[in-house]
């Protein structure tokens, strides 16, 4: 059992997108981050002058649920997409301004006679086929949109499940692993996905936007069971208010006129 004088905090940082930004982060906060690069192959890192950190690298669609469970992550870095998707039981500490992107429902350019959720609805000549990664957040879109009259069947490779039952669904959500720009039309009619404010990806695939669902950013969690322990409470205190002079340090030095 560790003494006091031991005791670490678990971290996960996230791998791909959001690395680079991260590590940015880290540096204009004064931290010094080992084993974040870019060319690193190991999924453990540490920060220079901090032993009192446990650093390991993970997917951002992973950390919301390892984080939010009892005694195995303390913090993580991560989207606002990810939390909301894995309804982790997280703490949002820190919003983070980095990995801004939007969730939305996209079509193929040339259906000019789709410009709405209810025109894909009220247009499809038979099942309606979305692709997506955001299962949770599109099942409750679809919901929210049809004010609970239909429950999306879920497709994966491994199971068909429907929330209604027997009820068969006109819509139905089929797990992507990636590229899910792709898809349309062989695979999908539509596709709920992620996307930059320039929407370069969609239009390079020949998709326009018809819908946005959320916004999102990166952000810093934490599981609630740490906050309530008086040592990590203080540590994860002291490591947000590090991390916001950071940020503060990025937005003077965005500022119009500044050398």
């Amino acid at each position: 059992m560790k003494t006091e004088s031991q005791r670490t905090l678990n971290l996960l940082l996230p791998k791909g997108s959001l690395q680079g930004d991260t590590l940015e982060m880290f540096q204009r906060a004064g931290y010094e981050l080992n084993g974040y690069g870019a060319t690193d192959r190991s999924y453990r890192a540490t920060f220079r002058d901090d032993d009192e950190f446990q650093i390991k690298i993970s997917r951002p669609q992973e950390i919301p649920v390892y984080v939010g469970m009892d005694d195995f992550y303390d913090l993580g870095i991560t989207g606002q997409d990810w939390v909301e998707e894995t309804d982790s039981d997280v703490e949002e500490v820190l919003p983070l301004e980095y990995g801004h992107i939007d969730i939305i429902l996209a079509v193929r350019e040339e259906r000019e006679d789709i410009h709405t959720f209810e025109d894909l609805m009220n247009r499809a000549d038979s099942d309606i086929l979305i692709s997506t990664e955001y299962l949770n957040i599109a099942e409750k879109y679809i919901l929210e949109k049809t004010e609970n009259k239909v429950a999306p069947t879920i497709l994966t490779p491994w199971k068909r499940l429907n929330t209604a039952g027997s009820y068969q669904s006109p819509i139905t959500l089929m797990l992507s692993f990636g590229a899910t720009e792709g898809k349309p039309p062989e695979e999908a009619d539509a596709i709920i996905d992620n996307s930059t404010a320039s929407r370069r990806t969609i239009k390079a695939n020949a998709l326009k936007e018809i819908e946005l669902l959320r916004e999102s950013e990166s952000t810093l969690i934490a599981n609630p069971k740490a906050l309530r322990d008086p040592w990590k409470q203080e540590k994860i205190e002291e490591f947000k208010q590090t991390l916001q002079k950071g940020l503060q340090r990025r937005r003077s030095q965005a500022l119009p006129g500044h050398i």
